[in-house]
């Protein structure tokens, strides 16, 4: 299972470790487009000496995140309100205060991979709201659509980021079916997304970020968190995304 751990490529710092069975720790947008600007005003950047994750504001002063992102490596810079990698000019760059794993994190299974990060002063950037329900998802029917979003790599094995932020829409996959792709795999704390013939799906990189859906009363919520798949964008593997819903208690509970 790929999984983002601290693997430095041309340049960049990205979380990855390949199992036998080469799944991955999601971390790039394939087959997207880039991001307006402004358009996910709650994604951030995690870097060191540059960008190896993303993660979610989800409180002023509070970020969610991959377990994967943060165990084993250090976090200098939180950056928020960043479109371009190399254009720091309307972004804040604001140092971590405090980093909380899930206690129940699973390196080999990349079960309740959620993080946070506490920052050393408040954002001025507007939050994401979580989802705090269970989303009922069919196997026949309208898919239910979302979007993830980051600055990961845009094609599987690729050793650059793109400078600009990227976002692509993936139906959301029902845990029986993603369970078909990776059997035994998928627990109650993963939600998966992506097209039965691939090309579209987040990848090195993105890890950490945003996996959002639009509810019926307009309001946008973040439902995932950018975790692991079997490389990027392949047919017949989804993308895997910790379940915001199911850490939600744990998330609440800490991010005080």
């Amino acid at each position: 299972m790929k999984v983002l751990n601290h693997l430095f490529v041309a340049g960049l710092i990205v979380a990855a470790s390949v199992s036998a069975q080469a799944d991955k720790v999601v971390g790039k947008i394939v087959g997207g487009t880039e991001a307006a600007i402004n358009e996910f005003p709650y994604i951030v950047s995690l870097q060191s000496s540059s960008h190896f994750c993303g993660g979610s504001l989800i409180k002023k002063n509070w970020v969610l995140t991959a377990a994967h992102c943060v165990k084993g490596g250090s976090v200098k810079n939180v950056v928020i309100g960043l479109h371009d990698l190399k254009n720091t000019t309307n972004a804040e760059k604001i140092a971590p205060k405090r980093i909380i794993a899930h206690p129940q994190y699973n390196a080999s299974a990349t079960d309740y991979d959620f993080a946070l990060i506490e920052l050393s002063r408040d954002s001025s950037f507007t939050p994401i709201a979580l989802n705090t329900t269970e989303i009922a998802i069919s196997d026949s029917g309208a898919p239910i659509m979302s979007t993830v979003a980051g600055w990961g790599t845009t094609t599987e094995g690729s050793y650059s980021l793109p400078n600009l932020l990227q976002r692509v829409d993936v139906p959301l996959v029902s845990q029986a079916a993603c369970n078909k792709s990776y059997p035994n795999k998928i627990t109650d704390r993963m939600i998966c997304a992506g097209y039965t013939e691939g090309g579209k799906d987040s990848c090195q990189g993105d890890s950490g970020g945003p996996l959002v859906a639009k509810a019926d009363d307009g309001q946008t919520y973040l439902i995932g968190v950018v975790s692991w798949g079997r490389g990027c964008a392949r047919a017949g593997y989804p993308g895997v995304y910790s379940k915001v819903n199911a850490g939600y208690d744990w998330i609440m509970a800490n991010a005080q």
